[in-house]
């Protein structure tokens, strides 16, 4: 047993020892950025008419719920009122209608806000077109210039980041370019991205 714990031992170092020595080469050629994808989906136009787009037929949807929603408590009101006074199959008549109608709601807000509903989908719908054009213009900023990688501030992953490494304004300058009518090509190297 000690003597495995000795061999991991030195296996460690010889790894911490390697990546001390190659650090600075390695570093001399690593070239980071990063973008803020909250920012540029905020301040994006294009990501405000597909949110537009996306909550109108959200509000369709929602209508519709709602209108079920009021047919079952119409139903449970009317039920709950005249109940006593039905007869014993008329009032299991009404039951099931009532169910029926319960478990067709159910299965309207599922099939639409549940995971994989069409909410969810239309989201993707209007988004995902947006998204593709990001990276595109952030695969041909990196390529281009010879970025070994870019990472995305709004997932939480990026402490800090000199200013000069964010790329966020030539992301948002490209997309606004592209809507004008402008080549879809990244834009010129600025020193290290804009400020």
């Amino acid at each position: 047993m000690t003597r495995q714990r000795s061999w991991g031992t030195v296996v460690w170092a010889v790894s911490v020892l390697c990546l001390t020595v190659s650090r600075p080469a390695v570093a001399a050629d690593l070239k980071i950025g990063f973008i803020d994808s909250e920012r540029i989906f905020a301040e994006y136009a294009g990501t405000q008419e597909a949110q537009k787009s996306f909550n109108r037929e959200v509000q369709e949807l929602t209508k519709t719920a709602k209108e079920k929603k009021v047919e079952i408590d119409d139903l449970q009101r009317k039920l709950d009122s005249q109940g006593p006074m039905l007869s014993e199959a008329k009032r299991d008549e009404q039951n099931q209608a009532l169910q029926k109608k319960i478990a067709d709601y159910d299965a309207f807000v599922q099939k639409n806000w549940g995971p994989q509903g069409s909410v969810s989908k239309l989201n993707e719908q209007y988004l995902k077109p947006i998204v593709d054009r990001v990276h595109k213009i952030v695969s041909t900023i990196g390529s281009g210039e010879g970025y070994s990688i870019i990472l995305d501030a709004a997932d939480g992953n990026i402490i800090f980041g000199d200013k000069s490494l964010d790329l966020t304004d030539r992301v948002l300058d490209q997309l606004r370019k592209e809507d004008s009518g402008g080549v879809p090509t990244a834009a010129p190297a600025t020193s290290g991205g804009s400020q």
